[in-house]
């Protein structure tokens, strides 16, 4: 049953990116204009923001780091950020929708304190999205002179002040349910430090600022190689809701979504379809890029997927030629995970 809507969802996700690439290849750019523009791409600037983007997720890689340690998981920097260009592999090349966020955790937790683990990863995924919406919404209002729809505006401010709000009253909230349960506990005691620790906090929100920013300047690097003149505040106004779209899991890697949404940003702007698509494809071959060198950390540190629990006899995990993957993914979000979060 788990099996069978991990496929529906997967092929959801296949319809949506096959449809959207197809029509905007067949009915909103001619396949010579866009050959015309990958052709034509600056290769030096796309290989400065290719390593940009590494240096992004590096940062990240800090910025988890500053979280995890506040609950208890002491691992050296360089620990941290082979887990974290391992996720970038499973994200890109994993056989499963689950995605390097879990693999990371895995790797994080070694079989010990899953919930912690995987935790860390949440919040680090969730101080980057407050923080991202909150730069979007302060530059589609800082930017008025690019005449985004108001309902647009509106709903990235909304949602960027949900996210902020969420966060902070989440411990209030788990007020309202029994003593001994289980997520009262873990937000109360186990994650307290999520709240507490404003010097955290602000380390976190400092890093997180520095990574969007850095990502910020990748986008105009990219727009450069493609050989449009994009202005670079228009990047702080597009980037943070280009992001944000891309991330729905309603597409394979983005793939239809991004274009689309590169064509609709960058057109406002007087930047041709063909163009845009390729600052797309731009991205999206930055990420592989990533992947890639995810792979190689992945396969010089041994290729073993990381222990879903701790066994009774000390074991090491098995190396991932003799196993199957997606079996193992999915197994670890059945173990590792589901029995440790609280009855929905």
């Amino acid at each position: 049953m788990h099996r069978g809507r991990a496929l529906a969802r997967w092929a959801v996700r296949v319809a949506v990116s096959v449809g959207l690439a197809g029509y905007i290849l067949t009915r909103k750019v001619e396949a010579a204009d866009l050959r015309d523009a990958i052709v034509g791409v600056n290769g030096w600037l796309f290989a400065a923001a290719a390593g940009l983007y590494l240096l992004g997720q590096v940062l990240s890689a800090v910025k988890w780091r500053t979280l995890a340690r506040t609950v208890g998981f002491e691992r050296p920097l360089g620990a941290y950020v082979r887990f974290y260009f391992i996720g970038m592999f499973f994200n890109v090349f994993g056989p499963s929708t689950l995605g390097g966020d879990l693999v990371r955790s895995l790797y994080l937790g070694d079989g010990r304190r899953p919930v912690l683990a995987v935790s860390s990863v949440v919040f680090d995924r969730m101080s980057g999205l407050a923080v991202l919406m909150a730069l979007g919404a302060i530059a589609l209002l800082a930017a008025p002179q690019y005449h985004f729809p108001w309902p647009l505006t509106a709903a990235v401010v909304a949602g960027g002040i949900g996210v902020i709000v969420a966060w902070w009253t989440l411990p209030m909230l788990v007020c309202f349910l029994p003593t001994h349960n289980r997520m009262r506990r873990q937000v109360e005691h186990d994650l307290a430090p999520f709240w507490r620790d404003r010097a955290m906090l602000m380390r976190v929100v400092v890093l997180s600022l520095c990574f969007h920013l850095s990502q910020v300047v990748m986008q105009w690097l990219l727009a450069r190689a493609a050989g449009a003149a994009v202005p670079f505040v228009y990047c702080l106004v597009f980037h943070p809701l280009l992001a944000f779209v891309t991330a729905l899991p309603v597409s394979v890697s983005g793939l239809g979504v991004r274009e689309g949404g590169y064509m609709f940003f960058l057109g406002r702007v007087g930047v041709p379809g063909p163009v845009a698509v390729t600052v797309g494809l731009l991205w999206w071959l930055a990420t592989l890029v990533g992947g890639v060198v995810g792979g190689g950390v992945f396969l010089a540190t041994g290729a073993r997927l990381p222990r879903i629990r701790v066994p009774r006899a000390e074991r090491h995990p098995s190396p991932i030629l003799h196993g199957d993957v997606a079996t193992y993914l999915s197994r670890a979000a059945d173990e590792a995970i589901t029995p440790d979060l609280p009855p929905a």
